[in-house]
C-alpha cells in the first residue's frame, strides 16, 4: 500500500502537519484495534491508520462526500484545462477581468447543468486567493 502524508485534493483544515507527529502517537495503541475519524475530511489520517497498523478496523466519516469528489477528479481536472485555456495570457495571481470571469461562470454552470455536479472546493484552491473556498456558483 502507498503512503500518503498529504491529500490528493485540497481540504481545508486537512492535517497533513500533523501526519509524523500521528504516526508516533499511533504506536502506542493496539494494531488490532477498531479507530474512528470522527472529523475524517479527506481521510488522510484513516489511511495513516490503516497502513500503519492493517489489522485495525478503521471508520471513516466521509461528511463531507470527499469520495465524490475523488470519483470526479478527471472531469474537474478537464475543467481546470478548459479555464487555463479560457484565461491564457493573463497574468498569473492578478484579478480576472469580468469578461473572462463571466466565460469561467458560463463554463461552470454548463458542467453543472450537465453532470449535476462541480467540486466547487478543487476549484476554488485554483481561482481564489490561498485558504479561500466556495462550494456553490453563487458563493
Amino acid at each position: 500500500m502507498k503512503e500518503y502524508l498529504s491529500a490528493p485534493l485540497p481540504f481545508v483544515g486537512q492535517k497533513r502537519m500533523f501526519a509524523s507527529e500521528f504516526k508516533k502517537i499511533l504506536k502506542q495503541y493496539p494494531d488490532d484495534a477498531v479507530y474512528v475519524d470522527l472529523f475524517g475530511g479527506s481521510g488522510l489520517l484513516s489511511h495513516i491508520t490503516k497502513r500503519e497498523k492493517p489489522d485495525a478496523t478503521v471508520i471513516y466519516n466521509d461528511y463531507d462526500n470527499y469520495c465524490k469528489r475523488l470519483k470526479n477528479i478527471p472531469r474537474t481536472n478537464q475543467l481546470l484545462s478548459d479555464f487555463r485555456q479560457i484565461a491564457a495570457g493573463l497574468p498569473r495571481n492578478k484579478l480576472i477581468p469580468k469578461e473572462v470571469q463571466m466565460k469561467i461562470y458560463g463554463r461552470i454552470e454548463k458542467e453543472e447543468k450537465i453532470w449535476g455536479y462541480v467540486d466547487y472546493i478543487t476549484l476554488s484552491s485554483s481561482l481564489l486567493f490561498s485558504m479561500k473556498y466556495k462550494t456553490s456558483l453563487e458563493g
